[in-house]
């Protein structure tokens, strides 16, 4: 008697890609900020859109994800969602992001919820969150890492 058995492979496909005048080495969160603004335009939207950075053992970039977009306040951000994309893109480190389009970079309790917990799951599969920045207009950011947050 034969099983019906479904093979599946996964592949990560480039949506976008360009040259840009940027570090691709992420040592400070200004360089981070840099490639945030640069590339997905986090200082220019009007809705909150939740971002990750995937980096490689020497700190390389590997990739650059929009995770969640969502309304003027808030988006909805699952472990599942961020993990996915850095796993597929065999990240060893990863910068969380967000903005706050209202130009306030203050974290709320669920940007802080919600970081710790990204914190503790990486952990467990071997993927270090390195900070979280909060973008807001103007190069205005902050960095939780930097803060004492995380």
């Amino acid at each position: 008697m034969g099983v019906n058995i479904q093979k599946f492979s996964l592949r990560v496909v480039k949506e976008t890609g360009g040259r840009y005048d940027l570090n691709k080495t992420m040592d400070t969160p200004v360089d981070a900020v840099r490639i945030l603004n640069e590339i997905v335009e986090l200082d220019k939207r009007a809705e909150e859109i939740f971002v990750i950075i995937t980096m490689d053992v020497r700190n390389s970039i590997t990739g650059l994800f929009e995770v969640s977009v969502g309304s003027i306040n808030s988006s909805i951000v699952t472990p599942r969602e961020v993990f996915k994309k850095a796993i597929l893109q065999n990240a060893v480190f990863i910068i969380l992001a967000h903005n706050h389009p209202s130009g306030d970079v203050k974290p709320s309790s669920n940007d802080i919820e919600i970081t710790k917990r990204l914190i503790e799951i990486g952990e467990l599969i071997g993927i270090k969150v390195v900070d979280h920045l909060i973008l807001g207009r103007n190069d205005i950011f902050l960095s939780m890492k930097r803060e004492g947050i995380i």
